[in-house]
């Protein structure tokens, strides 16, 4: 009469083995889900590390693009248009930094926000670039003031849509949110209702110093130089070969390319044929110098020559600087 006994002892058995079953597979099921939840912390950690450099920069960018445009009326063209062009890169590497990041399911919404006013405030520091040259270059033009107008524009929304990403956070768990993202705008930088386009063409039209400029200069040196006088004329003294260096400068406040320079050497007793070269310089930036060296020049011992070196480019302000010029003696002591 055993088998009542034996038939209950099996079966709280096998209750046994279930239960170890069920404990070790809601274990399991804990430990993924807590797996899943140090992995899902560390990719958000990791894209709000991005998104708070991301908005450190356009928080920077911002106070100095105000800064440009409070000194409009002051600073010289190259320093705005170097300054613009660096605001646009560094808006632009903002971008494909927040373009590479992973972005975690649970911060997707926010990072959409955040994504849209990148894109905006980027692309408006751009156009207010090109704006830029637009109005200065061809002020009778009213796309200048056009663009300037959509870039404003460009800047409300992105600010509006970098609200809504502060807002976002909100809906988040706050264990999640580990960095603190402060106010950023800039059209509230400006101050009041943003950036005047109308205002802000005219104070460009009315700077000098924002005009474009065009000044090129040249020198020249001589390989041998001159040594000592003959009746107050230069004497340079007899060698092998003699080599004219020109140094061409760019003294204005504008990009320059293809300026052409040319030599004239003129024998002045008349018994040679003068010599004209020319060389070109492909380009200066305002306030570079390049040097063209003419060395396939011969002269006479004893001969008295004239050396003309000069360059000129459209809409020259200063003539003056645009020739050098020597008359001088070859010595005799050949």
């Amino acid at each position: 009469m055993a088998y009542p006994s034996l038939a209950l002892s099996r079966r709280n058995r096998r209750r046994r083995w279930l239960l170890i079953a069920l404990v070790l597979v809601i274990l399991a099921a804990i430990t993924a889900l807590a797996v899943r939840y140090r992995t899902e912390r560390r990719g958000v950690a990791d894209y709000f590390a991005v998104a708070d450099e991301v908005v450190a920069t356009h928080d920077a960018v911002a106070a100095d693009l105000a800064d440009v445009m409070a000194g409009v009326t002051t600073a010289e063209r190259p320093e705005v248009l170097q300054r613009l062009a660096n605001l646009e890169a560094e808006t632009a590497q903002a971008l494909q930094d927040l373009d590479e990041v992973a972005v975690p399911a649970s911060v997707a919404e926010a990072h959409g926000y955040l994504l849209v006013a990148t894109r905006l405030w980027g692309r408006a520091v751009g156009e207010i670039d090109d704006a830029f040259v637009m109005v200065l270059d061809q002020p009778n033009d009213p796309s200048g003031q056009e663009m300037l107008l959509v870039a404003f524009d460009e800047l409300r929304v992105g600010d509006e849509a970098y609200a809504q990403f502060v807002d976002s956070l909100d809906d988040l768990d706050a264990d999640l949110v580990t960095r603190d993202f402060g106010p950023v705008a800039y059209v509230g930088t400006a101050g009041g209702n943003g950036y005047d386009p109308q205002l802000l063409t005219l104070q460009l039209l009315a700077a000098y110093n924002l005009g474009e400029h065009h000044d090129i200069s040249v020198k020249a040196t001589t390989d041998p130089a001159p040594v000592g006088e003959r009746d107050a004329v230069p004497v340079v003294p007899y060698s092998e070969g003699f080599v004219v260096q020109a140094v061409v400068a760019n003294e204005g406040n504008s990009k320059e390319e293809q300026i052409e320079v040319t030599l004239e050497l003129i024998a002045r007793n008349g018994e040679e044929d003068s010599v004209i070269l020319t060389g070109t310089v492909e380009s200066l930036e305002p306030g570079e110098a390049s040097t063209l060296a003419f060395d396939s020049l011969i002269l006479r011992p004893g001969g008295l020559y004239e050396l003309i070196v000069s360059t000129a480019v459209a809409e020259d302000i200063e003539v003056a600087n645009d020739a050098w010029q020597m008359v001088f003696y070859r010595n005799e002591n050949a």
